[in-house]
């Protein structure tokens, strides 16, 4: 509410010492790890907190969520941006302290049961039904989907609840004191008064034109100002398997192989419709079945033993499978319609499961699959014909052949930019538009030196290549001072202007702070009149950015004293001087004195929860291995390209 008060953690128990983020990504559709293939980190073990360690790729995979999830709200943003905005640190901080939290349960024989994350799981809208209720065949759907284990689900919900036991009462009774909470209100309310000047660099402006060495010198001490980072200019040609479109066709043979490989895809089949129940024991199981077996509704049967019947629309066995077990399709998959299963088990409980309708899927011959199988062997043929092209092109120069000769051959149509930086912009050259491809080839480019061969880069694996070669290197350097000079003396103008305002500004504050008034040091130095400037504190935290500019070095005066600052947006230095201060009285104000409380209470609490948390982590006690998180951090920048 207020800034001026230290802002209270967002969420601090999820946010900021835990973070839970499979619940997140679950409630946000937001997609799990991927990307981590390439890591090796198995073995490194790099913290410990009791009997409970974190792996470097556990540590990785929420690494890795997290980045995903903030690339989703900042596209563009890499790795290596990602784990230098310190969120690094604060996620392997967020993990120890989830596994000290784990081990103060376990030392004090505390746990959250299953029944209780059950509920939890049960609460999250992604795993209902169409019936609005938890939907377990959803819930599995969901967490294969999303490539989210249910053990490590199930062990952030308890860690959450965990949380709530221990965490939170340390937190939630702070209370901020009366006697604290005053002075705070009344500084809220405290209104100052005083003046503020702004002195342009514009009426400090040289008068007279500067000399050719004053130019000349102000060029050589801002040489960077003027300074063109390394061009290179580049020829290339892009191929595509658009150059093979109609010239290649698979053989009758080919057609033949592939059918062959994709039997099973068009193969007879069938899809069933299923309505089944899941009890705990065989007893139970049986006797729902044999109720079944003699007319009664599957509903009802579970319905009196507890449990709610679930309809599976048109699945293959497979997918069924994969939702039960092995055991539970093959009893499933043998039963004709409108009978009831025998009894199978899963890792869920007993399946009590009754075949609805059974929808046959007949299978199709090789001539009426080949509508099907053409487009995909005639694409696999196109992108075999490419891969060939551009090794072709490789050998032709591995052979010697120079860039032109190879694309004058092959019929490319080449591109030559002008002179562009690696990021391709062309200094001097704002028509220059770059193709989308160019950014991949610079990249390669500005690599490559000047003798290098000509060389392929792959704009999109398997269907889309670029050939280039660089033409030419133009290393980074001023531009010349006789093209530049009427920028470089305009340049030298405002800096000259701009240090003349500062001398004054600096001159005037140091007279007010040894006593003058600013009314009478401005008009000795025959500088303009200030204006008045007030607020209440308030007032000025509530307009934010709004609040009228100076206002907030007001209030960072002590009576009687001046202070300049550059405004480098209106091309002026400040000068502001408190003159008078009235004292906040909140007595008159008790919703501003509730709203200090609650929010000085927060903070309190927050600050206790640390401390709790920090008493936890040093009764268990816990350890970090620095060399294993520095390998972590090393091979997660390694990923910042993939």
């Amino acid at each position: 509410m207020i800034t001026f008060f230290r802002k209270a953690l967002s969420s601090w128990m999820v946010l900021g010492l835990f973070g839970l983020i499979l619940i997140a990504f679950i409630v946000t559709g937001f997609g799990a790890p991927t990307g981590m293939e390439s890591l090796s980190l198995a073995g490194d073990k790099i913290a410990k907190a009791g009997s409970q360690s974190l792996s470097a790729s556990e540590a990785a995979q929420r690494l890795q969520s997290q980045y995903e999830g903030a690339r989703r709200e900042t596209p563009g943003l890499t790795m290596s941006a990602f784990l230098a905005s310190g969120r690094f640190d604060a996620t392997i901080e967020q993990m120890v302290n989830g596994r000290a939290l784990d081990a103060f349960a376990e030392d004090e024989q505390m746990a959250i049961s299953d029944r209780l994350v059950d509920s939890e799981i049960a609460k999250i809208a992604a795993f209902k039904g169409a019936t609005g209720k938890f939907d377990r065949t959803v819930f599995l759907a969901v967490l294969s989907e999303r490539r989210i284990n249910e053990a490590d689900l199930r062990a952030d919900i308890a860690r959450d609840m965990m949380a709530d036991k221990v965490i939170i009462p340390a937190s939630g009774g702070a209370v901020a004191p009366v006697e604290l909470i005053a002075p705070y209100a009344n500084l809220l309310l405290e209104t100052r008064f005083g003046q503020q000047v702004v002195l342009p660099w514009s009426r400090f402006a040289p008068t007279a034109p500067a000399t050719e060495a004053q130019i000349k010198d102000f060029y050589s001490r801002n040489a960077a100002r003027y300074t063109v980072p390394e061009t290179r200019t580049v020829k290339y040609a892009v191929v595509d398997n658009s150059r093979f479109a109609g010239k290649v066709q698979p053989t009758e043979a080919e057609i033949a192989d592939a059918y062959k490989v994709a039997s099973a895809r068009f193969a007879a089949s069938e899809k069933r419709v299923l309505t089944q129940a899941i009890v705990q024991s065989e007893a139970a199981a049986k006797a729902m079945a044999a109720k079944v077996a003699g007319g009664e509704a599957l509903s009802v049967a579970a319905k009196a033993a507890g449990v709610e019947a679930t309809t599976l629309k048109e699945t293959d066995k497979k997918a069924y499978a994969a939702l039960a077990s092995e055991a539970v399709a093959n009893a499933v998959f043998t039963t004709a319609q409108g009978k009831v299963a025998a009894p199978a088990k899963s890792g869920l409980g007993w399946h009590v499961v009754k075949v609805d309708t059974i929808t046959a899927i007949p299978g199709k011959s090789l001539e009426q699959a080949r509508a099907e199988l053409m487009p995909i062997l005639v694409a696999q043929k196109e992108d075999a014909a490419l891969a060939d092209f551009v090794s072709g092109l490789e050998d032709a120069v591995a052979d010697g052949q120079a860039f032109d000769d190879v694309a004058k051959a092959q019929g490319l149509t080449v591109v030559s930019t002008p002179a562009v930086t690696q990021g391709g912009l062309a200094p001097g050259n704002t028509a220059f538009k770059p193709a989308p491809e160019l950014a991949l080839v610079l990249k390669d480019a500005f690599t490559a030196d000047l003798d290098d061969d000509p060389a392929t880069v792959t704009i999109e694996r398997g269907k889309r290549y670029a050939f280039y070669d660089v033409a030419a290197i133009n290393a980074a350097a001023p531009k010349p001072l006789a093209e530049i000079r009427a920028q470089v003396a305009s340049d030298l103008a405002a800096d000259t202007a701009s240090r003349a305002a500062r001398k004054a500004a600096q001159d005037a504050v140091a007279r007010v702070n040894k006593g003058e008034s600013l009314a009478s040091v401005l008009a000795a130095m025959k500088l303009p009149a200030a204006a008045a400037l007030g607020g209440q504190r308030l007032e000025m935290e509530q307009a934010g950015e709004k609040a009228p500019a100076g206002l907030r070095t007001l209030f960072d005066l002590t009576r009687g004293q001046a202070k300049s600052q550059e405004d480098k947006a209106q091309q002026a230095y400040r000068i502001v001087a408190l003159e008078r201060i009235i004292p906040g009285n909140a007595k008159a104000r008790p919703d501003l004195i509730s709203a200090t409380q609650g929010e000085l209470s927060r903070v309190l609490g927050d600050e206790y929860a640390q401390q709790m948390l920090g008493a936890i982590r040093k009764q268990v006690g816990t350890t970090q291995n620095a060399e294993a998180i520095a390998r972590l951090k090393a091979s997660l920048k390694g990923t910042a390209g993939q």
